[in-house]
């Protein structure tokens, strides 16, 4: 009759009550998982969360911006260039300005007088097109409709709108003001302006041609490649006169700050790995020695070849857990009071994954050598 396997659960269990006996084998084993995991942490990890701070300085508003620039009006930039690199892959937004044009409250006559309350003093205004981006430009819950306004910081006081809303007009230009904005970096240029949505297919002669053209990439690395697409994209009668301006260096250092710890990385987390591996196959093989009896003794029970490897490999998994956990637990401590910021999640998830894949990996020789292991002769009787 076929003696039915043990479940992987009972196995678990076996496995865990048996780390005590040898135990110095089991805290070896734990101690080389903790030790590998903070050695981890404190080179490669230390170097990820500062390389992480790095990154977060480079991929500022202002270094993943692109601006296209038509200075005097002449390249004859089509507001419907804004939809059309909105769309691009790795843009995270875009808008477009005209021309600055001065506008009055126009509910007050004689507009352009002297300065004061209802004197009708004049601010600048300019038309913009495409959706406000909320991530730099803090308009409140709402969406502009072509020929209403915000008011920049404290502008609303200065051109006398009572409550913050109402009429303003200019030379070329009128619009209703809903409400105010303040906009942060990179753009940080439009708080002195009145904001006049229009739509991006433009409007009358003279209201719709577009001057500069911000558009911003989710991460500085994409720079290049985005503004290649934006230049290949724009809606432009003579490209001759646009200018492109960019941070490429900032790109740049980007991808060598990357490069640079990816190598370093790979050589020291490789290393280490492979250091850990064989420690851990000369710890398990010292196990299964000092098992001998005990793993003859189970074999002479009818416990299968598969369930000693199982056994085995169980018990080298159950020691790297505990002490890839608390390595990471350390090490996280570590970084956090040296570098002042912790590791990106991915590395701090992947390094005590690739420590017990290490330790089950070292553990396999001596987890084959067990199930070998020749019952009869360990049991035999001098």
């Amino acid at each position: 009759m076929n003696r039915p396997h043990p479940g992987f659960l009972s196995l678990v269990v076996d496995a865990a009550r048996r780390l005590r006996r040898p135990i110095v084998p089991t805290l070896v084993a734990v101690l080389i998982l903790f030790a590998g995991t903070v050695s981890l942490f404190a080179t490669t990890g230390l170097a990820a969360a500062s390389q992480q701070r790095t990154l977060e300085r480079i991929n500022s508003p202002e270094g993943r911006l692109i601006t296209v620039i038509d200075a005097q009006g002449e390249a004859g930039l089509s507001p419907e260039s804004v939809s059309a690199v909105r769309f691009l892959s790795g843009v995270d937004w875009a808008i477009g300005v005209g021309p600055t044009v001065d506008v009055a409250n126009a509910t007050v006559s004689g507009g352009g007088g002297s300065r004061g309350a209802g004197s009708g003093l004049t601010v600048p205004s300019r038309a913009v097109y495409g959706e406000l981006p909320t991530s730099v430009l803090d308009t409140g819950p709402r969406i502009l409709a072509p020929g209403q306004a915000l008011s920049g910081p404290g502008l609303a006081a200065v051109l006398a709108l009572g409550d913050g809303v109402g009429p303003v007009a200019g030379r070329t230009i009128d619009a209703v003001v809903v409400g105010g904005f303040r906009a942060g970096p990179p753009v940080t240029m439009l708080n002195d302006s009145v904001l006049i949505s229009r739509a991006d297919s433009g409007g009358p002669a003279g209201q719709d041609r577009l001057l500069t053209l911000w558009v911003s990439v989710g991460d500085v690395s994409q720079i290049a490649a985005v503004t290649e697409a934006v230049r290949a994209t724009l809606i432009v009668a003579d490209a001759s006169h646009i200018r492109i301006e960019t941070s490429s260096e900032l790109a740049q250092l980007s991808v060598d700050v990357v490069s640079d710890l990816a190598h370093s990385a790979r050589l020291t987390v490789g290393s280490l790995l492979v250091a850990v591996a064989i420690l851990i196959a000369t710890v398990q093989f010292g196990r299964v020695s000092g098992m001998a009896r005990d793993i003859g003794r189970r074999r002479a029970l009818g416990a299968t070849r598969t369930t000693i490897v199982l056994h085995i490999l169980i018990s080298a998994g159950l020691c790297a857990v505990v002490g890839a956990a608390a390595g990471t637990a350390t090490g996280l401590v570590v970084a956090s009071l040296v570098a002042g910021t912790l590791p990106p999640t991915g590395f701090t998830i992947g390094v005590p994954v690739l420590m017990v894949l290490a330790a089950l990996t070292g553990s396999v020789p001596p987890a084959i050598r067990a199930a070998r292991l020749d019952p009869v002769r360990i049991l035999r009787v001098p």
